[in-house]
């Protein structure tokens, strides 16, 4: 019964000219800011890095990388929008008749890594199908709504200065966003690491972070300033560095990598591991390493680079999206969309196809057949090679299947979130933009250990207000306000449930 959608109205000689002429304004813009960004980032690698790490070689690559990116921009042919994104993007369900017609890419799942593939390929003119088996697209970027309530699920701060629309990572977010999203800044102390009576606020800039642990560690002066410096070395100039050497050929990447071994030699240790180095005083080791839930890994697992990185990413303060994490999902796909691509959801993929150059070509949904030129998986390389990869081709990466099952290199421990709803009808209950890590101890892997023992034992948790994050949520929702508690668990305790539908558990 419903009406047919009336037919697009076919484009006028004058709207092509000014359609063509867009597309010249968006070729010559990207060229522009592909080079100056990329010349501005050489520049600051060159002058800032030690003398040590910024040599002829890392140079040249950089070089290499801008000639190659500055090529591609002006060579390639400007792709223009050319559809009108959906009503609902988030929730447009599968169906062969929408697929584009001569895919060149499937992106299995939506979070926001496969978004943004997705994203960056459609506005290269690519035809670009993403698929998800959730009921929504967005991944940890989506909320959910509840009685009333609406909650986040994953992202719950951003850092990097993306408040700044000179910042990079806003620079690229708004390139995959249409420039749609807006953020707004959490507190100044935008983190709080507790234990028992044990209060340490963490705030915007590290002059003021520094200032607060000299004052309760007055004897670890030295030893705090290290931290920092080697921090500020790994986040920001190593693990960049090796991000660009990746992009070389192997024999070449391994020859830098030879070459600079001693200074990449801090990328196979874990927190732990540089901690001591640094410091005897456990509780200080305990402070520094407060947030490592953000990279899902205990201080004596989890590698060093991902603790620098992630220390580095909140030097400058803490953000959250205007509308929520699901405004972004949003708005990159409808980005997508307008490009001519697809966003699908209750698209599980079953396996990915191969062809008989041993080459993926698409991927099996719902029974269905869907060939592309490229396949990109985003779900991960566990479910990727265990799972959708077929068991005839699993032996061509035995090798990496097998050392994803080695204890210091597989994902451990679970995370369970808990969703509160408080009533606020009078609204004037004012809680705060922070975060809050409660922790048992400063002894992280100790806590950890003990939980292993006694399951009711939490080695820490975590607090958060989206409500009060973002400035649009009274509006949207008056009268009512959200927590979010996340805190250790053991899959085991839950496995049970795992074949059973949400809120139809079977105990």
């Amino acid at each position: 019964s419903r009406k047919p959608k009336p037919k697009a109205k076919a484009k006028t000689k004058e709207e092509d000219e000014e359609a063509k002429k867009y597309c010249a304004i968006i070729r010559s813009s990207q060229l522009g800011r592909t080079i100056n960004d990329a010349r501005t980032m050489i520049l600051v690698w060159i002058t800032e890095m030690n003398s040590a790490t910024a040599t002829a070689g890392t140079a040249a690559a950089l070089t290499f990388g801008l000639a190659w990116l500055a090529y591609r921009s002006w060579s390639k042919k400007a792709a223009c929008p050319n559809a009108e994104p959906s009503d609902d993007p988030l929730k447009q369900g599968f169906s062969m008749k929408k697929i584009p017609q001569n895919l060149d890419a499937v992106v299995i799942g939506s979070g926001l890594g496969g978004l943004t593939t997705a994203a960056l390929l459609a506005k290269e003119g690519k035809r670009v199908l993403v698929l998800e088996q959730h009921d929504i697209a967005g991944g940890n970027l989506h909320t959910f709504v509840e009685k009333g309530y609406e909650f986040d699920t994953g992202l719950h701060y951003v850092g990097a200065r993306v408040g700044d629309k000179r910042a990079p990572l806003r620079k690229l977010l708004d390139y995959v966003s249409d420039e749609s999203v807006e953020w707004a800044q959490l507190e100044d102390d935008y983190d709080v690491a507790s234990s028992g009576d044990d209060e340490y606020h963490i705030y915007s800039g590290w002059a003021k972070v520094k200032k607060e642990l000299k004052a309760s560690f007055p004897e670890e002066g030295a030893a705090i300033d290290k931290y920092f410096e080697v921090v500020h070395r790994t986040g920001e100039y190593l693990f960049p560095a090796l991000t660009v050497l990746k992009m070389l050929p192997e024999p070449a990447f391994n020859a830098c990598m030879w070459l600079f071994s001693r200074q990449f030699a801090i990328f196979d240790k874990t927190t732990n591991q540089v901690l001591e180095t640094l410091t005897s005083n456990r509780k200080l080791m305990g402070v520094l390493a407060y947030h490592f839930g953000d990279y899902g890994e205990f201080p004596g697992r989890g590698a060093f680079v991902m603790h620098a990185v992630l220390a580095s990413h909140f030097r400058s303060g803490a953000y959250y999206p205007i509308g929520g994490p699901t405004a972004i999902a949003a708005s990159i796909v409808r980005l997508i969309e307008r490009w001519g691509g697809r966003v699908m959801v209750r698209s599980p993929v079953e396996s990915i196809l191969i062809d008989e150059k041993d080459r993926a070509c698409g991927v099996l949904v719902k029974g269905r057949e869907i060939f592309a030129k490229s396949v990109v998986s985003s779900v991960g390389a566990p479910a990727t090679m265990t799972k959708l990869l077929p068991e005839s081709h699993r032996g061509l990466v035995s090798r990496q299947i097998d050392a994803m099952k080695d204890p210091d290199v597989a994902s451990f421990g679970s995370l369970m979130s808990l969703f509160v709803g408080i009533n606020d009808a009078d609204k004037s209950l004012e809680l705060p933009r922070r975060n809050y890590w409660v922790h048992k101890t400063w002894d992280h892997d100790e806590n950890l250990a003990e939980m292993i023992e006694d399951r009711n034992d939490l080695p820490a948790f975590f607090v958060s207000f989206s409500s009060a994050k973002d400035p649009t949520y009274k509006e949207r929702h008056p009268g009512k306000q959200v927590a979010l508690v996340i805190g250790a668990c053991a899959y085991e305790d839950v496995e049970k449930f795992k074949d059973d539908r949400v809120k139809h558990q079977s105990e």
